[in-house]
């Protein structure tokens, strides 16, 4: 007679269920695919850690650690002068644009916090409304009253459905800018000086991702990132989604799917259970002050060239000197394509830039600020 081996069902830290049978197997699938390359060819055949195995684990051993937060985010739209009057004239967001910015055809502009909100004049396409893919800026209750009050004049609608991480739930507020790039807004304390009217700087980004294993083994065990928060990953989630489906929870889009089945489940009527609602997969990694959101991709998109190192949307990370050659070095080591470091001039807000790509084809920046020109 076999022994059966039990398997306890409660929620562990992060709501993750012990590693039972189907987590080993997970491992062992995510170390296969990363010795034999699941980055398409622009990683190498380093041993790869599994998946929870704990920071520090990867070749990038603990350089998650250096990232101060993030320093900017380049965002797509038609007209970058026009996208500029937008957030000056609603969101509060003043002044002229930064002179030397390293990229000709971006305007930057700085926010009080000390960040940079970034325009890239292009066709405005890689928004992806129907997905989690999101900015969100911080701003105080009194700020949010100003700008929504702005938004209404313009015609510009207000949405209060809400995400499942924790620290977003509480006052949801969300819209959309003239060039489809979906906006939150993010109440802080009034102890932030010149924030009455306008934002203050940058809370989160959140991207999608293809595959949500390769991203995690890239950013956590490779890189040495913390996750600050899954979904996906206990039964409450599911039990939200059922909640959502039946219309009484109104969630953000990119949060909630329905699955299709090929076939009925035993006993119930023919076609009433081929839809079936799922929390979609998220993961949010810890950033110094910020957070990345990642979420998982519902519908298929063409990645750029694999060579490509350099574009947009891009999210930018702050880091010093140090940081930034540990991270060069940890990248370069897993055959991952990189632009940099590239030195700015002596002008420029920015010392130092290192471009790439994460293994679903979302580019990222590695930067050290001016102020760290030594």
């Amino acid at each position: 007679m076999r022994a059966v081996r039990r398997i306890h069902l409660f929620p562990r830290p992060h709501g993750e269920f012990p590693r039972g049978p189907l987590a080993a197997r997970r491992r062992r699938r995510l170390q296969h695919r990363a010795a034999a390359g699941p980055w398409r060819g622009r990683m190498n055949t380093a041993p790869a850690t599994s998946i929870g195995s704990g920071i520090g684990s990867g070749i990038g051993s603990g350089n998650g650690s250096a990232v101060h937060g993030i320093s900017h985010l380049v965002i797509e739209v038609a007209d970058a002068q026009r996208a500029a009057r937008f957030y000056a004239e609603n969101l509060g967001v003043h002044g002229a644009a930064l002179a030397d910015w390293p990229e000709a055809d971006e305007l930057a502009l700085a926010l009080r916090s000390g960040q940079m909100l970034v325009f890239k004049s292009g066709s405005g396409g890689k928004t992806h409304q129907e997905s989690g893919v999101h900015q969100a800026y911080r701003c105080t209750a009194g700020a949010r009253s100003v700008i929504e009050a702005k938004l209404a004049d313009t015609g510009i609608a207000v949405h209060r459905y809400h995400e499942d991480r924790p620290a977003e739930a509480r006052e949801p507020f969300y819209f959309t800018d003239p060039d489809g790039n979906r906006v939150q807004l993010v109440t802080v304390p009034g102890n932030e000086p010149g924030n009455e009217t306008g934002i203050w700087g940058i809370d989160h980004a959140a991207i999608q991702a293809s595959d949500m294993e390769w991203e995690e083994a890239f950013f956590v065990d490779r890189l040495g990132f913390a996750v600050d928060h899954r979904v996906g990953w206990n039964t409450e989630d599911y039990v939200r989604a059922r909640a959502w489906a039946e219309g009484h929870d109104d969630m953000a889009p990119g949060t909630r799917r329905m699955d299709h089945r090929y076939r009925d489940n035993p006993g119930a009527e023919p076609g009433s259970s081929r839809e079936v609602p799922r929390p979609n997969i998220q993961i949010f990694l810890g950033l110094g002050g910020s957070v990345l959101g990642i979420f998982l991709a519902t519908f298929h998109l063409q990645e750029p060239a694999p060579e490509l190192a350099r574009g947009t949307p891009r999210t930018a990370l702050a880091m010093d000197r140090a940081g930034l050659k540990a991270m060069a070095a940890a990248l370069d080591s897993a055959g991952v394509a990189l632009d940099g470091p590239v030195i700015h001039g002596p002008g420029a807000p920015l010392a130092e830039s290192l471009y790439f790509r994460d293994p679903c084809g979302n580019f990222f920046e590695f930067c050290v600020p001016a102020d760290s020109r030594g």
